[in-house]
């Protein structure tokens, strides 16, 4: 059983201020050890943690948190901070429910004064600070920690050159762990231009070579307080042992991100022409081995969905079949691109909406259930929803084939191979019934179909959601006079409403809808999640039961 006493007796930053230096390389020691002991944390987000173990520790002993501003990128580095902010003793519940988040959170402690989950966020917001505070007169230090591949991402260019322009009193303490989930890409890391490029800015570059905590605590003291600085520092990533959450799970044949990789990898094979886009995913996506074996035609932008939305546009322009993979919260990002760039030009990118859906531990920042919400209302665009990876396997080349824009979602999910196999992109019946209808759309196909097994009741499944099958479902659900939908979805953002349509002229005596409520849903399992939605199969069997 380990032992910290020198973390024992830290409950906030004004405790660490107590410590003489010489005691924070100990201290540091101590965090690394209690972290991975304490969290049960994928091993990405453990690891971006500990690689700024003596940056945390430093900034937290030299600033005066939390009236100074202390803003961390991405979040996935805010792991000591957390310890060392009041959440010591819950930490062992973090992404747990009723447990710290796996990112930062306003709501969660002042410590943390701007929430962040997606990346490349915390230079704007910390322009946000810096102005506010100057039209009140307020003195603080403030300070963004931008690591993992934040520098990537559009939104950190836009907000260095306007803070460059404003020469507002802020630090940017860069965190070149030269990886974000996979290794950084950009010509700033190539060519490692970042000095030229921040002066260029009207920020003033330092760099401090040794990341250890006492040489960073001077390099933070000797930082000038006025105007735009940049402290630029080198961390590495320690090993650790475990899944860093990727697709290699030691069950890729179940999962829907390796259906997902072979279907890509066997279009790439029979189209030399294909070219496939990920912003900073491709090991989330299953696709590293395809980019091995297609580097020229399978391509990493870095944290940039905007860009990749666009390129993907210009090369479909340019006669190319593209396929474009985004998780469905980082597509939020590239909404307008996915309007105005694909959409409006009606060209031919398919989309892969990767964690479609409640996504477990990582929580609101990264539940990906806005997307159809956005999309559905866009004229010309396809939105189709896989019940199981065997399915998305049939419609990936079927989408490619359309020449139109199409978006594909499919969850985070074991999601099994089904007993049911793919029957095509209309409406079809997983097990007919009489009087009771279960309508299932993407992933909540095997939970309806579990649900309704044994029992009298049909179970009714929509591959595709836009455009929504109006005229086909009257037809299949004209006999049933009581109608449940089950979808992974927000009310505004689903198909219940298409639906109740539907239902006026055929008048059951029951239309209701399971599905996900109007507000953010926490962290936590999925299923979990699913069940506090009332997405249960004890849920759909109570529905049965009454009627």
């Amino acid at each position: 059983m380990a032992s910290y006493p020198l973390l024992d007796q830290i409950e906030t930053p004004a405790d660490l201020r107590r410590l003489p230096q010489e005691k924070l390389p100990a201290l540091c020691e101590e965090l690394r050890t209690f972290i991975p002991a304490t969290t049960a944390e994928k091993t990405g987000h453990i690891r971006s943690s500990l690689a700024v173990t003596e940056l945390t520790v430093a900034l937290h002993y030299q600033l005066n948190t939390p009236d100074d501003i202390l803003i961390w990128d991405v979040g996935h580095q805010a792991y000591v901070h957390k310890v060392l902010t009041g959440r010591k003793k819950h930490f062992h519940l973090n992404r747990q429910p009723g447990g710290p988040s796996g990112f930062t959170r306003r709501e969660e402690s002042p410590y943390d004064p701007f929430g962040a989950g997606h990346s490349s966020t915390a230079l704007s917001a910390l322009a946000g600070f810096a102005q506010a505070d100057r039209a009140r007169g307020r003195a603080r230090k403030r300070v963004a920690v931008v690591g993992d591949g934040a520098l990537n991402g559009g939104m950190a260019y836009e907000a260095l050159n306007f803070m460059g322009q404003e020469g507002y009193h802020a630090w940017l303490v860069l965190n070149d762990n030269q990886s974000s989930i996979d290794p950084n890409v950009g010509a700033l890391q190539l060519k490692q231009s970042y000095r030229d490029w921040f002066e260029a800015l009207g920020f003033s570059y330092h760099s401090c070579p040794v990341a250890e905590v006492e040489s960073l605590c001077r390099a933070l003291e000797a930082l000038p307080t006025r105007g735009p600085q940049v402290l630029h520092l080198r961390s590495k990533k320690p090993v650790l042992g475990g899944s860093a959450g990727g697709a290699s799970s030691g069950k890729e044949a179940l999962t829907f991100q390796a259906a997902f990789a072979t279907a890509a990898e066997r279009a790439l094979d029979q189209n030399p022409r294909l070219q496939v886009l990920s912003p900073a995913m491709l090991s989330g996506a299953g696709l590293s081995a395809a980019a091995q074996r297609f580097p020229d035609r399978v391509r990493d932008v870095g944290i940039a969905e905007q860009h990749a939305v666009t390129m993907a546009a210009g090369m479909a322009a340019a006669g190319a079949p593209v396929l474009c993979h985004l998780y469905s919260t980082f597509a939020q990002r590239a909404f307008d691109q996915i309007v105005h760039d694909v959409v409006l030009q009606g060209l031919p990118v398919v989309f892969a909406l990767d964690r479609a859906g409640l996504v477990g531990a990582d929580g609101p920042t990264h539940h990906g259930i806005f997307d159809v919400g956005m999309l559905q209302s866009l004229p010309g665009i396809q939105i189709w929803a896989p019940a199981h990876p065997a399915a998305l396997e049939a419609m990936l080349p079927q989408a490619l084939a359309l020449e139109k824009p199409v978006a594909i979602r499919y969850p985070k999910d074991q999601g099994g191979q089904s007993a049911v196999p793919f029957a095509g992109l209309q409406p079809h019946f997983w097990q007919q019934g009489q009087r009771s209808c279960v309508l299932s759309v993407g992933s909540m196909a095997p939970l309806a179909q579990a649900a309704v097994a044994g029992t009298g009741a049909a179970h009714l499944h929509l591959p595709v959601l836009k455009p929504f099958p109006e005229a086909e479902l009257e037809r299949l659900l004209k006999p049933f006079s009581r109608w449940l939908l089950l979808e992974e979805l927000p009310a505004q953002g689903g198909i219940y409403s298409a639906l109740l349509k539907i239902s006026r002229p055929l008048n059951p005596r029951e239309c209701r809808r399971a599905g996900l409520p109007d507000r953010f849903l926490g962290h936590g399992p999925r299923d979990y999640l699913l069940a506090q939605s009332g997405l249960s199969i004890g849920e759909v069997q109570a529905w049965l039961e009454k009627g």
